[in-house]
């Protein structure tokens, strides 16, 4: 008799679906061997510029971390054994249950967490929740770094409105953005995941004006025009009030790491939203950092020497996190309009490997 029985499973699944990925992939697959739940890396769904694949690994964490809190709900406890991904078809990682009581009351908020893109009040979080968030990741092996000066919010989004301009004029990373981009109800249910601009609450006007840009040439136009470089500050500008930002870094630059910081960045999430706070990930800047170091070929020169610029005040603001690799930013605060979430996603029958 297994304690994994087939009802457990096809929730821890379900709960696993429900995690936050990049753009929406879902680069996630699962199979159930006993009382094992292993998990895989969807190739099909993973993102062609990913550096090191690492947004499918911090996506494949909190997909980990779901499992882990769900498995904790029902009296049992989770370990996560993390395999360096081999040949094809072996899993990146096995959960194992066991009987245990372990202390955690974050499964009701799993089907609540979303991404909250709206203005936030400009509002530090007093230490003792910044505090309390930090302690919710107890025992799991990544960094956190907080920041709360409003003179760290003006450089982050002018950080990070460079870096969404250069998603736009860089051609491999265009390319890959419209391709997940869904214009229509039918797109996005032909498919069931990349990004939907219902959820992303962008306005029709809006829509209509990016359908042109996914043509290269009309977008080049845009932005040598400079309304990209403006609408991309306008973007950012979100950043400019919240409650904290906050730096999750991963201790080692592998599969490992990266799945780690996906736990961390989940766990905090949960946290958040448990304590009436709404957040909003921002991964273009660290990605884009890590793919400075290691893939700087990629980049166009001019783009390079940006990234590479925005090394220091980045770490001006997160100091702590120097000789650490970043994985992904979150910024959270209070706010009175709240967010629904896409429910436009794999259902667990699509994600389980017979």
């Amino acid at each position: 008799m297994y304690m994994l029985t087939d009802h457990l499973f096809k929730e821890l699944i379900k709960s696993a679906s429900m995690a936050p990925s990049a753009d929406n992939m879902q680069p996630w697959e699962f199979r159930r061997q006993g009382d094992t739940v292993e998990v895989y890396s969807a190739v099909q769904r993973m993102l062609p510029t990913d550096v090191s694949g690492m947004f499918t690994w911090v996506s494949i964490g909190a997909a980990i971390q779901n499992i882990v809190v769900i498995s904790a709900a029902h009296g049992f406890k989770a370990d996560a054994e993390y395999i360096s991904p081999g040949k094809a078809g072996q899993p990146v990682a096995v959960i194992r249950l066991s009987p245990g009581i372990v202390k955690c009351h974050l499964a009701e908020w799993i089907p609540q967490r979303a991404t909250n893109r709206n203005n936030y009040e400009a509002l530090p979080l007093e230490d003792s929740v910044i505090s309390g968030l930090t302690q919710s990741i107890s025992g799991l092996d990544a960094g956190v770094h907080w920041m709360t000066e409003p003179t760290g919010f003006r450089l982050m989004a002018s950080m990070d409105a460079n870096s969404s301009f250069i998603r736009l004029e860089h051609k491999p990373l265009h390319d890959e953005l419209f391709d997940i981009l869904r214009f229509s109800r039918k797109q996005i249910e032909a498919t069931r995941y990349g990004l939907d601009y219902e959820s992303l609450g962008v306005p029709a006007v809006a829509v209509f004006i990016a359908r042109q840009l996914q043509h290269w040439s009309i977008n080049k136009a845009v932005s040598q025009s400079g309304i990209g470089r403006l609408v991309a500050k306008m973007l950012s500008s979100k950043l400019l009030k919240a409650g904290a930002l906050c730096l999750i870094t991963a201790k080692r630059r592998d599969p490992a790491g990266y799945m780690e910081a996906g736990r961390t960045m989940e766990q905090l999430w949960l946290a958040a939203a448990a304590r009436g706070l709404s957040t909003h990930p921002y991964g273009a800047l660290p990605q884009y950092l890590t793919k400075a170091e290691v893939e700087p070929e990629t980049f166009l020169p001019g783009h390079l020497a940006v990234i590479r610029s925005h090394r220091a005040p980045f770490y001006s603001i997160f100091p702590g996190a120097e000789k650490e690799y970043p994985a992904i930013v979150l910024r959270m605060g209070m706010t009175k309009k709240q967010s629904g979430r896409s429910d436009f996603r794999l259902s667990p029958d699509e994600i389980i490997i017979s």
